[in-house]
């Protein structure tokens, strides 16, 4: 529907509202409203209007500048520039306006669990809530199609939330989704890496020297193209692996421990059962 009577907001504006199911509430992202807005410079969208309030916008904020700027006021002050896409929790204090002609795609939207998306995101982002989305991540024909397909009417809730979700995992992991996968990649050959010497002590500083990367750089690329540390990615091979062992040998415990890079038992099972929720014993007779 056009928008009418929003100051700053161009007649040639649009504006869709979507209420969710039930189910979409309880297990998908769904989106409450979206818009393909134009600006100019009387836009200044403040959290203590009748709009803020309401369930609808009580939410996450995506926004994808295609023209212009767009400035916002949350916790810190940023702008979001053309190509760039802008991340918001409307529920804390926060101000949207326009020094100038803008044109940016928007939607607010919750899930379950968007608000660990939100954190995590910005966590890795050291709390930048302004971002540059790789070619990969199709950030603008996502936009496009869930604002299309809920004024046509055509897009279901399904596919709503699953376009949400490729936008969030391409925040996320903004560098995976661009991730040279060939052998070359460093990142691919400390995978290589570690699974070959998995038995072995691995501390971060010789996975890094092997790939001829410093470890704070290393440790940086590691974590934006997988999403794990490279700590947490070695844990969790090791366990990985321990479980295949113990699913299809005879080996003890001790001896599977030893095989994935254990040099004691008790720390093995400990981790173990940390991160697989029972012992390798229990595993073992109940494999999951």
């Amino acid at each position: 529907m056009k928008v009418l009577n929003e100051p700053g907001v161009l007649w040639r504006s649009e504006r869709f509202f979507s209420t969710p199911s039930a189910m979409a509430r309880s297990l998908f992202f769904y989106v409450t409203r979206c818009g393909h807005y134009y600006y100019d410079k009387n836009y200044d969208f403040r959290d203590n209007c009748e709009i803020s309030k309401l369930g609808s916008h009580k939410n996450f904020f995506l926004i994808y500048v295609r023209s212009g700027t767009v400035h916002f006021e949350t916790d810190s002050t940023y702008s979001v520039e053309q190509g760039q896409i802008g991340l918001v929790d409307c529920r804390r204090p926060h101000r949207f306006y326009a020094a100038g002609n803008a044109e940016a795609m928007w939607l607010h939207f919750d899930g379950s669990n968007a608000r660990a998306f939100f954190d995590q995101i910005l966590a890795f982002r050291g709390g930048r809530q302004v971002m540059t989305p790789s070619g990969e991540c199709h950030a603008e024909q996502e936009f496009a199609q869930i604002i299309s397909g809920l004024r046509d009417e055509t897009i279901t809730e399904i596919e709503c939330s699953q376009r949400v979700y490729r936008l969030l995992c391409g925040l996320l992991f903004p560098q995976y989704a661009s991730l040279d996968k060939t052998a070359e990649h460093p990142v691919a050959q400390a995978r290589e890496y570690i699974a070959a010497h998995l038995f072995e002590e691995l501390p971060v500083e010789r996975v890094a020297a092997a790939v001829n990367l410093s470890p704070s750089h290393f440790s940086r690329l590691f974590r934006s193209s997988t999403g794990f540390s490279p700590h947490e990615y070695i844990v969790l091979h090791r366990i990985d692996e321990a479980k295949a062992l113990l699913h299809s040998t005879a080996l003890s415990v001790k001896e599977i421990a030893y095989r994935v890079g254990y040099r004691s038992e008790v720390n093995f099972i400990a981790s173990f059962t940390d991160k697989a929720g029972v012992s390798p014993a229990t595993f073992r007779k109940n494999p999951l």
